[in-house]
């Protein structure tokens, strides 16, 4: 009762304002699909998506549903709002694929699960965060992010699991994906019968992954990598790193 007696306050307020919240942009701000409004966003005058849940989940999408505004968003503000009465945890596939000027997101405390391509495209990122909320990451979550300087993730591949018939599920391919261009180096390396190859970007300065298992080959070629970081839950460390080949990094092991 509640949410609904909110739902119906927040519509006759738009259309009250004639969508005035929706400030640079020219749609509506109710996202509904079928039928269910999932969210409701805006874009402020310093180039700031704020979206605020209606529903625990997005929905998935096969382009975002803010693409037609690329040239405008600049950061994107997930708000935990007490419209959303079980908490925003899960952003749909693709939600901020392609948003080519987006610099950098703020999650909510109560976000579980990042879809597929969600920042895929994303060139202008430049730090992204993962809370340690997030149980999956979908695949290709950060394909083509060619400006991240710093990212943080609290487990390898989709869920963090102990490597499994050694898919590509539970390594950084998972995540990062194939891209071409100078502005990517290519790591390729095996994990039991397999080869699996992913692009870390040559502007990735820093690197903290909280568990997991990472192959000896892992940061083979990233030599603009200046730090590293791996939590008390990653099980295993590149040998590369222990060697210390990589003598202008910064290496810190939480085991």
């Amino acid at each position: 009762m509640k949410k609904a007696f909110y739902l119906r306050m927040i519509i006759t307020m738009v259309i009250t304002m004639g969508f005035a919240k929706v400030a640079m942009a020219d749609e509506p701000s109710l996202c509904s699909i079928d039928g269910v409004i999932y969210f409701t966003w805006n874009i402020d005058g310093t180039g700031t998506l704020h979206v605020t849940p209606l529903e625990a989940t997005t929905s998935n999408f096969d382009k975002s549903p803010f693409y037609k505004y690329r040239d405008q968003i600049k950061k994107v503000v997930i708000e935990n709002d007490f419209y959303c009465e079980d908490g925003f945890k899960a952003i749909g596939n693709c939600f901020f694929k392609g948003l080519d000027k987006l610099e950098s997101v703020q999650f909510t405390s109560s976000i579980v699960s990042i879809g597929e391509s969600v920042f895929e495209g994303c060139k202008s990122l430049k730090e992204i965060v993962v809370p340690s909320t997030v149980e999956s990451i979908g695949r290709n979550a950060l394909k083509g992010c060619s400006s991240l300087t710093a990212v943080s993730l609290p487990f390898l591949g989709y869920n963090g699991a102990i490597w499994v018939n050694q898919t590509d599920k539970n390594d950084l391919s998972w995540i990062f994906g194939t891209s071409k261009g100078k502005e990517f180096y290519t790591v390729s390396h095996t994990i039991g019968s397999k080869t699996m190859s992913y692009s870390f970007p040559v502007s990735l300065k820093s690197f903290t992954i909280s568990g997991g298992i990472l192959c000896n080959d892992a940061f083979d070629n990233c030599v603009s990598l200046e730090n590293i970081s791996l939590g008390k839950e990653t099980k295993s460390v590149p040998s590369a790193l222990v060697a210390g080949y990589y003598s202008n990094m910064s290496f810190y092991s939480g085991q």
